[in-house]
């Protein structure tokens, strides 16, 4: 059995790290400026990092979270104190596209329609909400395509403002930064402006932050 390709793959096998130092198989020294797709830039091999890791799999590597995880716990407590957001909750996923399939299903629930906002360039993964909110039919099966979604370019007020009041929107869906569609940023008003008039409408706004988060 071969691996599936998803990607192409840059004929480079990494086999060591340290710091922002990647060595390949030959032996060739390389400056990582990528931090796997930008999601884990704390360099490489830091001693905390190996400690903690290797301490915790000698204990118990994984187990399911039907369970009391204190663990978990301990990382909403200081995701509160060095966010600021104490009365929220957390939910932990596996990736960004998880994140996103979670919030868009939370807004159809919580406002029990339907439709979807997003924008031109967008990307916001792969998984089946999430796949149907990018902006790439390339990578959408027809199972993707069921018309729940409209895109409007970064900026047109007037065009969320014409959606919204139609009150078919589930929520409006949005990256701080967009990585995949090439580095747009939306405009501080615009995100303004999309916040006060999804309080307007009853419309939950989604700030896809997978490239942007806090901390980056």
């Amino acid at each position: 059995m071969k691996l599936f390709d998803v990607y192409p793959v840059y004929p480079i096998e990494p086999v060591k790290a340290l710091n922002y130092t990647v060595w390949d198989s030959e032996g060739k020294e390389y400056l990582d400026l990528y931090g796997g797709h930008a999601v884990i830039s704390i360099g490489h091999s830091h001693p905390h990092y190996v400690k903690s890791i290797s301490e915790q799999v000698a204990k118990i590597g994984f187990y399911s979270n039907s369970i009391v995880n204190k663990l978990q716990e301990k990382v909403a407590e200081r995701l509160a104190l060095a966010s600021g957001y104490k009365d929220y909750t957390l939910f932990m996923c596996s990736s960004g596209a998880e994140a996103n399939e979670n919030a868009l299903k939370l807004a159809s629930f919580h406002t029990g329609r339907k439709k979807i906002l997003a924008f031109d360039k967008a990307f916001h993964g792969r998984t089946s909400a999430a796949v149907e909110a990018t902006d790439n039919p390339g990578i959408k099966a027809p199972i993707n395509q069921n018309n729940l979604v409209e895109f409007l370019a970064l900026e047109d007020v007037d065009g969320v403002r014409t959606k919204l009041t139609s009150k078919e929107f589930a929520c409006v869906i949005i990256e701080g930064i967009q990585g995949v569609g090439g580095l747009d940023l939306p405009s501080t008003n615009f995100l303004k402006v999309l916040r006060t008039i999804c309080d307007e409408t009853g419309t939950i706004l989604i700030l896809d932050e997978i490239q942007s988060g806090y901390g980056r």
